[in-house]
C-alpha cells in the first residue's frame, strides 16, 4: 500500500491535474453538469432546498453534507444571510456557513430611498433627501487585481416616476491597468475613482451626473444620488425635440439607489467583495462553487484510503488563512495535523478559557503563520506531517475522519 507522504505527494504535486481527473469522474460529471444547468434557475431558500440534487451538491461544496439532512437548521443560515453580526450565521463558530450564505444569497441587493421636500412654513421649504446607501462592510486596505479578481455590480437609480437609469461597474485588471499606481495594491481611495470614473462613462443614458461614490467614516463605499440638468443640444435653458431640458432632482419618493452584484464578466474571473455584504448571485458564481466541490470530492476520496493524506490536503488548503494559535484549535482537523508536526499531545484537556490560551500561545510561538504565505513552506509543514504520520498510524483504519465534522470550510 502507498504510504502517507507518497500519495499526497502525488495529488498535490500537480493539484489542478488531480481536481480534473476528479471532475472527469463520471457520477461527479453528471452532478455538476445538473448544478451548472440549474442553479441559475433558482430564485428563493425554498426552491433551492427544494431541489435536493442542487442542495447536496451545495453543502457538499462547503463541507456540510454531515447536516445536510438537517434542513430547518440549513434554513435558518440561509435565510438570515450575513449581513448583520446577529445573524445566525455570523454567531455559530463555524466559519463555513457564513460561507454558505454568502454564496447562497438570493437577496442580491441593497437599496435606498430619497425622501420628499418638507414644508417649513407657506413660503420656504427643506429640500427633498437624496438616496444615500452604505455598503455594510469596511473595504479591505488593499485588494490584488493582478490576476483574475473581479468585483462587479450594478447600480440603479429611479430618476423620475417612470425611469431608472443603471451603470454596471466592472473593477478587474483590465478596466484598473493604468488607472491605478499598484495592481497588486489597489487602495479604497482608488476603488472610489474607479467606479466614479465608470458612472461618467456610462453617459446621459446612464448614471453620468447621477450618482457619486465616496468612502464613508467607517471605510466602506458610500453611494448618494445627486441632481442632473441637461439643457438640450443648444445648452440654454427651455426648448423642445433636441433642445428640451432635462431635469432630475436628487431627492423625492421617486429617487431610489440600489447595488446589486452582477455576473462575472469571464466565467474564469473570480468574485471579490468589496463591502456589499452579499456575494455573487448562486447562478453568476457557479465556477466557485464547482471548484469547492471538486476539491472536497478529492480530499474526501482521498481519506477513504488514507486519513492522513485527507488531513494533509485539508491543511494545505486552509494554511494561508491561518494567523494564530487560535485559529488551530478552533478546528479539530487543523489542531491534529499541527499537533503532530510540534509533537504536542491531544488537547482535550484544554477547556477552560485560561488553558486555551496558553495552548494557543504555545502554538503560536511553534508555528510561524506568516511562512504559510509562501506556498512552498505550506507544502513542506503538509508534507513534514505526512512523513509523520506515515511514522505514528496504521493508515488502513481512519478513526480520525469525525475531526472534519467541525472543521471544513
Amino acid at each position: 500500500m502507498t504510504n502517507t507522504l507518497t500519495s499526497y505527494m502525488l495529488l498535490s504535486r500537480n493539484l489542478a491535474t488531480s481536481l480534473q481527473r476528479k471532475g472527469n469522474d463520471p457520477v461527479v460529471a453528471r452532478d455538476t453538469a445538473y448544478y451548472q444547468a440549474n442553479i441559475g434557475k433558482v430564485k428563493s431558500v425554498d426552491d433551492f432546498m427544494a431541489d435536493t440534487r442542487l442542495y447536496n451538491y451545495a453543502v457538499k461544496a462547503f463541507g456540510l453534507e454531515d447536516m445536510g439532512y438537517a434542513k430547518a437548521f440549513m434554513k435558518k443560515v440561509l435565510t438570515e444571510g450575513t449581513a448583520t453580526s446577529t445573524a445566525f450565521a455570523n454567531r455559530l463558530a463555524d466559519d463555513r456557513y457564513v460561507a454558505f450564505a454568502k454564496a447562497f444569497d438570493f437577496t442580491q441587493n441593497t437599496t435606498a430611498k430619497g425622501t420628499d421636500p418638507v414644508v417649513v412654513s407657506p413660503t420656504q421649504l427643506t429640500p427633498a433627501g437624496s438616496a444615500k446607501l452604505s455598503l455594510p462592510y469596511a473595504l479591505a486596505a488593499s485588494y490584488d487585481f493582478t490576476g483574475t479578481n473581479e468585483a462587479s455590480f450594478t447600480l440603479s437609480s429611479q430618476v423620475d416616476a417612470t425611469t431608472t437609469k443603471s451603470a454596471t461597474i466592472v473593477l478587474n485588471k483590465a478596466t484598473l491597468a493604468g488607472k491605478v499606481a499598484d495592481l497588486a495594491k489597489v487602495t479604497p481611495t482608488e476603488i472610489g475613482a474607479a467606479i466614479n470614473a465608470q458612472i461618467g462613462a456610462s453617459g446621459a443614458d446612464g448614471l453620468m451626473g447621477k450618482v457619486q461614490v465616496g468612502i464613508g467614516a467607517n471605510g466602506n463605499l458610500f453611494f448618494e444620488t445627486t441632481g442632473y440638468t441637461d439643457l438640450g443640444l443648444d445648452g440654454a435653458p427651455g426648448g423642445s425635440g433636441v433642445n428640451a431640458d432635462t431635469v432630475y432632482l436628487a431627492g423625492g419618493t421617486n429617487r431610489t439607489l440600489t447595488v446589486t452584484n452582477a455576473a462575472l464578466s469571464d466565467p474564469g474571473q473570480t468574485a471579490v467583495g468589496i463591502g456589499n455584504g452579499t456575494d455573487l448571485t448562486p447562478g453568476a458564481n457557479v465556477k466557485g462553487v464547482v471548484d469547492a466541490y471538486l476539491q472536497q470530492s478529492l480530499e474526501t476520496d482521498a481519506g477513504a484510503e488514507d486519513t492522513g493524506v485527507r488531513l494533509a490536503l485539508y491543511f494545505a488548503r486552509k494554511a494561508p488563512f491561518l494567523n494564530s494559535g487560535y485559529d488551530i484549535l478552533s478546528d479539530p482537523a487543523l489542531t491534529q495535523v499541527v499537533n503532530t508536526v510540534i509533537g504536542l499531545p491531544a488537547t482535550s484537556s484544554a477547556t477552560t478559557s485560561d488553558a486555551l490560551a496558553k495552548r494557543a500561545a504555545l502554538i503560536s510561538s511553534k508555528v510561524d503563520f506568516t511562512s504559510f504565505l509562501d506556498p512552498d513552506k505550506v507544502e513542506a509543514f503538509a508534507r513534514r506531517f505526512a512523513a509523520i504520520w506515515d511514522a505514528q498510524n496504521n493508515t488502513a483504519t481512519d478513526p480520525i475522519l469525525a475531526l472534519f465534522s467541525n472543521g471544513q470550510a
